[in-house]
């Protein structure tokens, strides 16, 4: 039996979201790429992102306290992780995930309304579904932050050695795509998105130098022909669709997907033998705050699709935190 948390465990649960929020404001106001570029003091600070000195004193003071910030008689200047992850010119910038908790904040305080009603509270188009370019960006960092240490894992986790093409059905502007090509020269990858992804996309693949091994492909994977691959990636795509929608999903890809070669569902999933994972109970709710068809699904959900669809040999893995892999192959003609 664990020992019940202290007062100050629950002090530090309740304002929580604190931290949240003044991390969100700070990438809002992309005050971590301006400080990229050197020290500055308050009064500069507020002079160049016109904010009152009196609460912008006590957000930049908060900032310091948790680490994110350093301050000395030079001025407020980043610290090493402002300056790995949240500087907008960084290769591995992740402010995207802030701007998500900023755009998801209010419908947590409507979390009472869900419970009762079983109605999501908001709509996606503060994601970028609504086509916006400045919208989409967003969609497309926030997807990446979501999947920062699964594109490296993923790379790690497979046998890659005799595979030569790979799609990530839904892969946004290619981030996850783009770390398993860079893991493995001899890849060629196709990430199929919404053809309102593409220049995201091409920007994202011109940077990196991987422009002549990762394609798009922009379409509407429940109604288009997809394209063929020896690897099938479908990650984090089953908590957006009811279980119909999940079912086809899985079949489409199955369909399109080599003889010999493997499908791969990559989620948040829940998984009755990990108890790590059941954080994802909470990813559950989120989603449902959302998304009127969304639910997080369990790893044996999603065996029975792929062994639905086909697949022999269905395997579950724990791949990173609370990320699994359900994996099948199709069988030989």
């Amino acid at each position: 039996m664990n020992a019940p948390a202290g007062p100050a465990d629950l002090f530090q649960a309740a304002t929580a979201f604190w931290h949240s929020r003044v991390l969100a404001v700070a990438v809002e106001l992309d005050l971590f790429s301006l400080l990229a570029t050197g020290p500055a003091s308050l009064e500069e600070l507020c002079a160049r992102l016109r904010l009152h000195p009196q609460p912008t004193e006590a957000l930049l003071g908060g900032l310091c306290a948790i680490g994110i910030l350093e301050h000395d008689e030079h001025g407020y200047r980043n610290g090493p992780t402002a300056a790995t992850w949240l500087d907008r010119a960084s290769p591995d910038y992740l402010g995207g995930l802030f701007a998500l908790a900023g755009w998801q904040f209010p419908l947590w305080t409507r979390l009472r309304d869900l419970l009762e009603t079983g109605q999501p509270q908001g709509d996606r188009a503060g994601l970028g579904f609504d086509g916006d370019a400045l919208a989409l960006r967003r969609f497309a960092e926030t997807a990446e932050g979501l999947a920062a240490d699964c594109g490296p894992a993923l790379a790690a986790a497979l046998d890659w050695s005799a595979v030569t093409s790979v799609v990530d059905l839904g892969g946004a502007r290619g981030g996850t795509l783009a770390t398993v090509l860079a893991a493995h020269s001899h890849l060629v990858g196709t990430c199929f998105d919404i053809p309102a992804m593409a220049p995201l996309f091409d920007e994202l693949a011109g940077r990196l130098g991987l422009a002549e091994r990762m394609l798009f492909r922009g379409g509407d994977f429940f109604a288009d022909v997809l394209p063929p691959a020896e690897v099938y990636l479908l990650g984090h795509l089953m908590s957006d669709w009811d279980e119909e929608r999940c079912t086809d999903l899985v079949a489409r890809a199955a369909e399109a997907l080599e003889p010999g070669g493997t499908l791969v569902v990559l989620d948040s999933l829940i998984d009755p033998d990990r108890p790590s994972t059941a954080r994802n109970w909470l990813v559950n709710l989120n989603t449902q705050l959302v998304n009127p068809s969304g639910s997080v699904r369990s790893t044996v959900d999603c065996a029975d699709w792929l062994r639905s669809a086909g697949m022999s040999g269905v395997q579950v893995r724990a791949l990173v935190g609370s990320e699994s892999l359900v994996l099948g192959t199709k069988p030989r003609r």
